[in-house]
């Protein structure tokens, strides 16, 4: 992760815990928690880490959000670990769980 500026990156290695999905109009909102397993202090202003994974109406990944307590913050995902959460997204089923 890495905040505005580049500062203050790491390359977290995620281990997911949980998500919920939840169907707000046309779109599918997955909100997702995990663990940085190889940082053992995370950098100042971050403090709960997590992510939205935002669907559209037919399905498609539209964005990926990096939250902290859950709401949206200033850090941002690197491409490896946006890898680490595709990975996870596809794990899930997401036409089941919205029923």
């Amino acid at each position: 992760m890495y905040k505005y500026g580049f500062t203050h990156y790491f390359e977290g290695s995620l281990h997911f815990i949980g998500h919920d999905v939840v169907q707000v109009g046309p779109w599918t909102n997955v909100y997702l928690s995990f663990e940085i397993e190889n940082v053992e202090v995370l950098p100042e202003g971050l403090h709960e880490p997590s992510a939205l994974a935002v669907y559209d109406g037919n399905g498609e990944l539209q964005e990926i959000i990096a939250h902290d307590e859950g709401v949206d913050c200033e850090y941002k995902f690197t491409d490896k670990e946006k890898d680490q959460i595709n990975n996870y997204l596809l794990k899930i089923d997401l036409k089941h769980e919205k029923e």
